[in-house]
């Protein structure tokens, strides 16, 4: 039997553990923790024909000398976005980029649908096979958490990883399974456009070194389908439909496309909140009376004016905006991407990074297209733009998604003293080869708050058969989508969880376990360093977990249940304790004294990391049970120690 090495660098440890998780079941088989350290864990699968030997780097840059993003970017990325995971394997003195995989759990409506956009496009640019893992069907909740609806992307944005697949001949596609909260009645309808089986295949052949042409091919069939599944199912017409979507993939000219066969009026949506100028108000006016079409959706901020009408709108630029030469290409059709770029007190607005990428994933690499800028910007922003657009774009993801993905940038702002129009000289070719970079066998990492939060995750989890539980494990940058409650052998969640509130705050970890009959849960909330707790942060914790048991789940499933289903009972009055926990790096004692009490918390966890790592535990009575369990796992397994104070 052969042993491989492979890494997995994720964005935190809970996107590492969710790809060795599809690791494990692409194979049939189970994942087993090794003798590692507890913040660079490292787990064996065993194969038919393999053990594959698999570290977990949690915290895209955090590692010396590799920064994924980095080096994908430098290999023709483009764009500094980075996906959830990375999959890459250790050959000798090289590791190879083999996948890149994202995760979005979160209600895939809104702008939210589209903002991972620019992670797909640059791994295509960078030649890295790239899979996005999305759950359909989530319920939307009003304010009292109350069911409205279920909540769909626009049927755009699956369509764009096809086009993209499609037009640069490469794998970039999306993987669909049901929310834990779809309803029976939708999982009918959607279950022929689910993939998840289907990217199992995709990732065992990928390591397998296989071809993947037939799994490829499914997944783009079912893409496709759920494209026409969610078009079909919308109340207006206010996208293609049906067979008109395979026909505007296949054409030759998209744009050309829909000048021709999408007569729909485009509309675009204004926000009253930010602030936009006098000339920007005339100029989408102007727009509407040439003979605008929609890019597949009506409600998009997305148009292409006709060939036919540009010059009208070259001579009105002009004449409107002082003289500005508007020097954009008059022989092919337009399209326009309108961009606000920046909330209303100016900061950027992350969403519409992805605006411009899902564009030119819609459209193809041929089409024409410029981006109108109008959000209120800073000064800053605006004279990097005029005399150092490069240097803006290296610190301005909103900027280099428009200069990597658009022709041409036209910004009319309320903040701005000057009318901008510049031709970006964006090139659409992609990276050829495969991605090697040096391996580097121990990797040095600056310890902070992933750190913490990768430990807390690995000493706590994978621990039922002491009768702990996780139920919850946000990390930075993580899924906050859901939180688990288990009894009797079910598990029940609560999805599109509530934000903080003056009162509560959402915690970092959950878990739960019962001593002598009674019900415990432990919210702990992690941190860099002890300093950054919030006063009273443990009764915020605890307040939290009481809210949200005053509401009721939303999904439910058995322990031997593989599928979620939506959960419209009652769990009835739950009875239960809280052990509020503060978790940081070590400093010194007395600090453990002050956060406890000024924290109001049940119990510190204090981190001293090295190949074996230090938990200093510090706890009132009430934290104090947590001990027990600590000990037995401390006694049974590797990488850490514990010192009472």
């Amino acid at each position: 039997m052969i042993t491989r090495n492979l890494r997995i660098h994720g964005d935190n440890i809970v996107e590492c553990e969710r790809t060795l998780k599809m690791i494990a079941e692409a194979y049939n088989s189970i994942y087993e923790l090794q003798k590692s350290p507890v913040y660079f864990p490292k787990y064996s699968i065993k194969t038919k024909d393999c053990l594959f030997v698999i570290e977990l780097l949690s915290g895209h840059g955090r590692w010396s000398d590799i920064d994924l993003g980095d080096i994908i970017y430098k290999a023709g990325g483009r764009l500094r976005e980075s996906a959830d995971s990375y999959l890459t394997e250790i050959s000798g003195t090289q590791e190879t980029v083999l996948l890149g995989i994202e995760y979005c759990s979160a209600l895939p409506a809104g702008n939210n649908a589209w903002q991972r956009n620019g992670r797909a496009l640059a791994s295509v640019f960078a030649n890295v096979p790239y899979l996005y893992y999305a759950e359909i069907g989530g319920v939307e909740l009003d304010e009292n958490r109350n069911p409205k609806a279920p909540r769909y992307p626009n049927p755009a944005v699956p369509f764009s990883y096809v086009s993209l697949s499609h037009d640069m001949n490469s794998v970039c596609l999306p993987v669909y399974r049901a929310h834990p909260s779809m309803t029976s009645q939708n999982l009918v309808t959607y279950k022929s456009a689910l993939g998840y089986s289907d990217g199992l295949v995709f990732i065992r052949q990928i390591l397998n070194g296989e071809d993947t042409t037939l799994t490829v091919n499914s997944l783009k069939d079912k893409a496709v389908k759920m494209v026409e599944i969610l078009s079909n199912g919308r109340k207006k017409k206010d996208t293609l439909k049906g067979r008109e979507w395979k026909a505007f993939l296949t054409s030759t000219n998209r744009p050309t496309w829909l000048v021709l066969n999408y007569k729909e009026e485009w509309q675009k949506k204004s926000s009253d909140k930010v602030l936009v100028s006098d000339t920007f108000k005339l100029l989408k006016s102007k727009i509407k009376t040439l003979s605008v079409v929609p890019i597949v959706a009506k409600d998009l901020p997305f148009c292409i004016v006709p060939q036919r009408s540009l010059t009208s709108l070259k001579a009105w630029i002009k004449e409107t905006y002082n003289g500005l030469d508007a020097s954009f290409d008059l022989e092919k059709d337009l399209a326009l991407v309108w961009i606000t770029g920046f909330k209303p007190k100016g900061d950027d607005s992350r969403p519409d990074r992805g605006l411009s990428p899902l564009c030119r994933m819609i459209l193809g690499k041929d089409a024409n297209i410029m981006a109108i800028v109008s959000g209120p910007g800073t000064k800053y922003t605006w004279d990097k733009l005029l005399n150092a657009p490069n240097e803006l774009c290296k610190n301005n993801g909103l900027f280099e998604a428009i200069f990597s993905c658009c022709n041409y940038l036209l910004v009319d702002s309320a903040t701005c003293n000057h009318y901008i129009f510049m031709p970006t000289g964006a090139t659409l070719n992609k990276n050829t080869g495969t991605i090697k970079f040096p391996y580097i066998p121990n990797p040095v990492v600056k310890f902070f708050e992933h750190d913490t939060d990768c430990a807390i995750h690995q000493i706590l989890s994978s621990h039922n058969e002491l009768g702990i539980f996780e139920c919850f494990c946000n990390p930075p940058g993580g899924d906050w989508s859901g939180i688990s409650y288990f009894k009797n052998g079910i598990e029940y969640k609560w999805t599109s969880l509530p934000r903080v509130s003056e009162f509560s705050k959402r915690p970092d970890h959950i878990f739960q376990f019962e001593r002598n009959g009674q019900l415990f849960f432990v919210p702990i909330e992690s941190k860099g360093y002890g300093k950054d707790l919030e006063n009273n942060i443990g009764n915020r914790l605890k307040d939290y977990i009481n809210d949200l048991f005053n509401s009721e789940p939303t999904a439910y499933k058995a322990n031997n249940q593989t599928g979620w289903k939506y959960f419209d009972g009652t769990i009835g009055k739950v009875k239960y304790n809280m052990i509020s926990v503060g978790a940081f790096l070590y400093k010194d004692e007395r600090e453990l004294m002050n956060q406890l009490h000024t924290g109001n918390l049940d119990a510190i966890f204090a981190f001293e990391f090295g190949m074996i790592t230090t938990l200093h535990f510090y706890a009132s009575a009430n934290g104090e049970i947590l001990l027990d369990y600590l000990m037995k796992i401390a006694s049974e397994q590797s990488g850490f120690v514990i010192k009472i104070h």
